[in-house]
């Protein structure tokens, strides 16, 4: 079976991905290609998007990096937030329950453990709400760069 990935729609999400300015958090090149939504209902952060066929693989199913990415971002995003800075993965299992072929995905990051070494956990539903995918994950904070204190010799 050949598939043709809509052209229009994949040009779209590009020119939407490159018509941004800022790479911060919640609004950098990936999201806004893949077209992610974040936000924060409490102490989880949740990543929603919808599908779209350059998202899939050749099975016509949403490929797994795609679901691992918002995962993880689900995850970062979190972390960033309730510990006031960024972090880095140091591992993330994954594993997938059923495929997704349309509609909208919601991934739902929250903290299972907080400290200097984060441990974390990422739900992905589908429109129906089913679980398609989580994940758990390892998390080290960043150290954040030294405040710089002005030359005053000049």
């Amino acid at each position: 079976m050949t598939r043709r990935v809509d052209q229009a729609q994949a040009r779209a999400a590009f020119e939407r991905a490159i018509a941004g300015t800022r790479e911060t958090f919640g609004d950098f090149f990936l999201a806004r290609l893949l077209g992610l939504e974040i936000t924060y209902p409490g102490e989880a952060c949740e990543v929603a998007f919808d599908v779209a066929d350059f998202m899939f693989n050749p099975q016509g199913t949403v490929h797994g990096g795609v679901l691992a990415t918002a995962l993880d971002i689900s995850m970062g995003h979190l972390i960033n937030r309730l510990a006031g800075g960024p972090g880095t993965t140091l591992e993330m299992k994954i594993q997938y329950l059923a495929p997704v072929r349309a509609g909208r995905v919601v991934c739902r990051g929250e903290a299972l453990r907080r400290g200097g070494t984060w441990f974390l956990r990422a739900e992905a539903r589908d429109a129906e709400g089913t679980l398609v995918a989580f994940a758990t994950s390892t998390w080290k904070l960043l150290k954040r760069p030294p405040a710089t204190t002005p030359d005053r010799s000049a």
